[in-house]
């Protein structure tokens, strides 16, 4: 009777973990949409995120920025704010004017000087600002961590 006991638990351990590493492979990545002009700084981002375990999604400026929020359900945005024919606040307004996106954690990247209304309107909102060029790799990657960890599955 002992050693039966000791054959199932060692053929269901055994088929628990090949179910559980199955269920972990099918798990769906978290996703961060990428709002940024410059194709370089865009491949960077993406190439950090998807370092940090995520999915990196561009955006298409050309596109309409609700619909993509609504077709890749992103946990968190990254955000430039001077973008070409678009403002990033504006895109943030939008966002946060949505109660099914409200929520979305917003970073923004961007080269461009904050005045205070800015930054207050920023604050306003939780939304972490990093400034382009003075920033190290280690603080954005952290930054995506902190904001994506936090963010509903």
């Amino acid at each position: 009777m002992h050693f039966g006991s000791r054959v199932f638990l060692r053929v269901f351990s055994k088929s628990y973990r090949h179910v559980k590493d199955r269920n972990i492979i099918k798990m769906k990545k978290k996703t961060v949409l990428i709002v940024e002009d410059s194709p370089g700084f865009s491949e960077l981002m993406k190439f950090v995120v998807e370092d940090e375990g995520y999915k990196g999604v561009l955006f298409p400026l050309d596109q309409n920025f609700i619909q993509w929020v609504d077709k890749e359900k992103p946990s968190a945005i990254i955000m430039d704010l001077a973008l070409n024919r678009l403002s990033g606040f504006d895109l943030i307004r939008e966002l946060k004017q949505h109660t099914k996106h409200k929520d979305i954690p917003v970073i923004v990247i961007t080269g461009r000087d904050l005045d205070v209304k800015d930054i207050t309107e920023l604050k306003m909102h939780s939304i972490p600002y990093l400034r382009k060029g003075r920033v190290d790799m280690h603080e954005i990657h952290q930054t995506i961590r902190n904001v994506v960890s936090k963010s509903d599955p």
